[in-house]
């Protein structure tokens, strides 16, 4: 029941934030980018050059449709590559797929680029869009240039549900530092300084937070000889994707791996399978708590903060 809420919720969250997305009309803005483009492109006299199949651009023709709403060209890509989002759209290809095959052009799409691609990159992007475009023609029956803005909604969608599940991972290990440092400031029984990125606990500071990536927040204590030594970790993994279960316990495990091997280590998990289950019962981990649960019953987070900060550190 409660990894269905989490789920829930995470849907709620991720169908809202594509809604904007789509809503923000980034395909209107880079389809009028390329109808103003005024300079003269030469398509016919390069299609082997540009990787367009003669059967789609005959197509295109006998159509009426303008080419420079369904083909890339490196000249209109320089000038404005922001229109790679057009293309890719069309071509249904993930950000990924065209960093594997041309070249990242993410910078190029969301305005970070900090100087204009080059000719030859524009080139070998523009092949890599117009020949999966042509596929995408040649293979369909009676395409139209509605085919292809579907397309690129899709697109859009898919790209976005992508970047989500970063931010979702990211949002959860925040949102777990972002309570304990409010649930330290509140707390009377402990006497917590800042310095810089690490909290020291205690009022000899010989025991340290510190929120890192691997792990997201480790705890450390001074030895006689003066070393910190780490005692105690968190890895936070919110996503809720079953599909991605095991990779997320794959980090984890490598993470827990290079504590030392008297550490507690505890993981903060956004869905556990039955495989996880069985894995996480043969790994170093000391417990495993439910990040919907401890973010929003009480209980729940007070029995996490009391194992972390009682039973294991001894400091409450």
């Amino acid at each position: 029941m409660v990894e269905r809420e989490a789920r829930l919720e995470e849907a709620r969250q991720r169908a809202l934030i594509i809604s904007e997305h789509i809503r923000g009309r980034s395909d209107l803005e880079a389809r009028q980018t390329i109808g103003n483009f005024t300079e003269p492109l030469e398509f016919e006299r390069r299609l082997a050059d540009l990787a367009i199949a003669p059967e789609a651009w005959g197509h295109i023709v006998n159509a009426g449709i303008d080419p420079r709403l369904v083909f890339a060209h490196p000249a209109l890509l320089q000038a404005h590559p922001k229109t790679s989002l057009h293309y890719r759209g069309i071509a249904t290809l993930s950000l990924k797929r065209v960093q594997s095959m041309a070249g990242q052009v993410k910078s190029w799409e969301d305005g970070t680029l900090r100087r204009p691609p080059t000719r030859a990159r524009c080139l070998e992007v523009a092949r890599t869009y117009n020949a999966v475009i042509s596929v995408i023609i040649t293979g369909a029956d009676g395409w139209t240039l509605e085919n292809g803005y579907r397309n690129i909604l899709a697109t859009i969608g898919i790209t976005e549900d992508g970047a989500l599940r970063n931010i979702v991972g990211q949002e959860g290990e925040a949102a777990v530092k972002d309570r304990i440092a409010e649930w330290l400031a509140a707390n009377a029984a402990i006497t917590a300084q800042v310095d810089g990125a690490i909290t020291l606990l205690g009022g000899d500071g010989n025991l340290r937070m510190i929120y890192g990536a691997e792990p997201d927040i480790s705890f450390e204590s001074r030895n006689a000889s003066g070393e910190w030594q780490i005692i105690a970790t968190v890895e936070v993994k919110s996503g809720t994707d079953s599909a991605g279960a095991l990779k997320r316990l794959g980090a984890i495990q490598k993470s827990f791996a290079e504590t030392p091997a008297r550490s507690k280590n505890f993981a903060v998990l956004g869905v556990v399978t039955p495989e996880m289950r069985r894995r996480l019962d043969e790994m170093n981990v000391a417990r495993d708590f439910s990040l919907y649960r401890i973010l929003n019953e009480e209980d729940a987070w007070n029995d996490f903060v009391g194992e972390i900060f009682h039973h294991t550190l001894r400091i409450v």
